[in-house]
């Protein structure tokens, strides 16, 4: 498991952005462009090179994170993360899930964690703004007033 955390350069600079704690289950690692893309948004980003730990990670601690990123074709495809996201199935482990997919045709942001935002790869800061408007939109951003 690695941990990657946006450095502030000041002592006197406040964190601004989402500072929600990010799994993103990538072989990319931190170096992946989905992970800077994340930590750009001012997130805690842990990755997980296999799908399947970072699942387990959130079953055996739903608190393990507050959001969940697959990078979708480093597993199979589409198929493969929603198989992943129905793991996640019972209502004490819900977090909202973010499914990354060359294979994505349509993007779908979806608010709260009953369904999976489903974003094309590659990625867009863009998108993933949205994204976590969506699942997110209720809760002040740090940092802005």
């Amino acid at each position: 498991m690695m941990q990657m955390f946006k450095a502030l350069e000041h002592d006197n600079v406040a964190r601004v952005g989402w500072g929600v704690q990010v799994l993103l289950a990538s072989p990319a690692g931190l170096d992946g462009t989905i992970a800077r893309q994340l930590a750009r948004l001012g997130n805690h980003v842990t990755v997980e090179a296999q799908m399947y730990d970072a699942l387990a990670q959130l079953v055996d601690d739903p608190r393990a994170a507050q959001m969940l990123v697959i990078d979708c074709d480093a597993y199979g495809g589409l198929d493969a993360g929603r198989r992943g996201f129905a793991i996640l199935g019972g209502p004490s482990l819900r977090v909202p899930v973010i499914l990354i997919s060359a294979s994505c045709v349509e993007q779908t942001f979806s608010q709260g964690s009953f369904a999976p935002t489903i974003l094309r790869a590659p990625v867009t800061a863009v998108a993933l703004r949205v994204a976590f408007d969506a699942a997110f939109g209720a809760r002040r951003v740090i940092g802005r007033s």
